[in-house]
């Protein structure tokens, strides 16, 4: 198991270290596992959060897991103010523990489209790695894909029911060319009986033949506040845990591993002291754009059988809106009606959107602002992705496509919501009324894909995620993506670790 250190007299924080994971999620643990298995030494993991167990989310019941989700989770922290409400607002945060958002997510691995890593904005020399050109062992992607198949014991993309597989025979009869969805996860049976699909966290590290646990100093409850350049040439790491005094661990190296805005706020007051200055500005955030709606229908209507079982199927959609397109079959409260949900997302193209790190008081306290945009461009998305799903309602659960009312207004005011409208869905009787869809909008940062603040090779980081002005700081996680195209980001952050870790154990 990973050795977690509970906090108390520095809480097991060294006075020194050779690397310093900044984060406990998805990029830092992973970065850490490949750190191991390159044989370096002399790692420390801090993570802000406390330690609150490995489970993942998807262990608890739908009603537990969506208000852990939107509502009531005490590890939710948004440490940023949004100018444009309801962007980067509502469930827009961090998932402030040791796992992070890896205990949260749905294990979906799409990697990024070759076009978007071929279109110039990633590095030449990664995109080539990460699609696997003049790799004897197979692309970034294949690599982390393998792992993770291994420890799931079947195929990413395998059908998991047989729910699943009549959803796929049903929806390519009528269309359209689907597959199910890749997901890094295995079934894990819950206490009163139930199976589930867990995704993987790296909490649990890779299986293997002999699972190794991690040799690292995990240790919670320790929020980094800053990074300054010591005399010796190594950096101060300050901790600043609430109520008690600032403590300092000196690394020779240090990896922001953490989420986007917090990756940016480290760097961002790194470059203004470095330059005088009590703010910095970035620009190129992005994030998904995301719509969908719930549907409830008579079974008759989307033959498929009762019973548990997931059923998760995809289809890219990028010649029509830069999107992919997705099914998902929910648990319905009426045996004899089928309750899904259908949803778009796509590449945000506007680049526009920025984060702003500013001092706010004299003892050194830094915020961050952020200021979304919505283009034309991406307004152009919205509505071809809201045609689409018309056409989906009703060519798949014969909706009257009149009925299906989303705007390109909406997805700028934010509104319907997915929770609310899960709830009119759960509420409506399909085989007295006949089927219905509810529509709703995730504001821009409402699915935690932000990106793109620290660009590999743009003006704050060279091309392998090194800080200019701070050359023993890099950077991993999805704000190193120069664009992060249509696909969830999880398997690109993951295949980065991989990479990343080969060229510092390389130096």
């Amino acid at each position: 198991m990973t050795e977690t250190v509970p906090a108390g007299p520095r809480g097991g924080l060294p006075e020194r270290c050779r690397i310093a994971v900044v984060g406990s999620g998805l990029a830092g643990l992973s970065l850490a596992r490949e750190l191991a298995e390159h044989g370096a030494d002399g790692v420390v993991v801090l993570e802000a959060g406390p330690d609150r167990g490995h489970a993942h989310k998807e262990l608890l019941t739908r009603d537990e897991s969506l208000k852990l989700w939107h509502t009531e989770d005490p590890d939710f922290h948004r440490a940023w103010a949004s100018e444009w409400p309801p962007h980067y607002v509502h469930s827009s945060g961090l998932r402030r523990r040791l796992g992070g958002r890896s205990l949260y997510w749905h294990g979906v691995c799409l990697p990024v489209e070759e076009q978007v890593l071929r279109s110039g904005a990633w590095p030449p020399a990664l995109a080539a790695e990460l699609l696997g050109e003049g790799l004897p062992e197979g692309s970034l992607y294949d690599q982390v894909g393998a792992q993770l198949a291994d420890w799931a014991g079947a195929p990413l993309g395998h059908c998991r029911s047989t729910r699943e597989r009549r959803l796929v025979a049903r929806l390519q009869e009528l269309g359209h060319p689907v597959q199910p969805t890749p997901q890094a996860a295995r079934s894990e049976r819950l206490p009163g009986g139930e199976v589930r699909q867990v995704p993987f966290t790296p909490l649990t590290h890779w299986r293997g033949p002999v699972p190794l646990p991690l040799p690292y100093p995990v240790l919670p409850d320790c929020p980094v506040t800053h990074l300054r350049t010591a005399s010796d040439g190594s950096v101060e790491v300050t901790v600043g845990r609430p109520g008690g005094p600032a403590e300092v661990l000196r690394a020779d190296q240090v990896v922001l591993a953490g989420g986007t805005f917090e990756n940016t706020r480290l760097v961002g007051r790194v470059l203004a002291e470095t330059h005088g200055l009590d703010s910095w500005e970035f620009d190129n955030l992005t994030d998904h754009v995301n719509q969908g709606f719930v549907v409830t229908v008579p079974r008759a209507t989307m033959p498929l059988p009762p019973g548990p079982g997931r059923a998760f199927c995809f289809t890219p959609e990028l010649d029509t809106c830069r999107s992919y397109l997705f099914f998902d079959v929910m648990e319905s409260p009426r045996p004899d009606t089928v309750l899904m949900c259908v949803w778009t997302m796509g590449e945000q193209v506007s680049t526009e959107s920025r984060v702003r790190v500013e001092r706010v008081s004299p003892g050194g306290q830094w915020e961050l602002g952020v200021q979304p945009t919505i283009s034309p461009a991406d307004d152009r998305i919205v509505e071809r992705q809201a045609a689409r799903l018309a056409e989906v309602a009703e060519r798949v659960f014969g909706i009257d496509p009149l009925t299906y009312s989303l705007r390109k207004e909406d997805f700028r005011e934010g509104g319907p919501l997915f929770l609310p409208q899960l709830r009119a869905a759960l509420g409506h009787d399909a085989t007295v009324s006949g089927g219905a869809v509810f529509p709703y909008v995730y504001p821009l940062g409402s699915v935690d894909h932000e990106a793109g603040t620290l660009a590999l090779g743009g003006d704050a980081v060279d091309e392998d995620g090194t800080v200019r002005v701070m050359p023993r700081v890099s950077v991993l996680g999805p704000a190193v993506f120069p664009r992060q195209g249509a696909a969830n980001p999880s398997l690109t952050t993951l295949a980065l670790a991989k990479w990343y870790a080969r060229r510092l154990c390389s130096r």
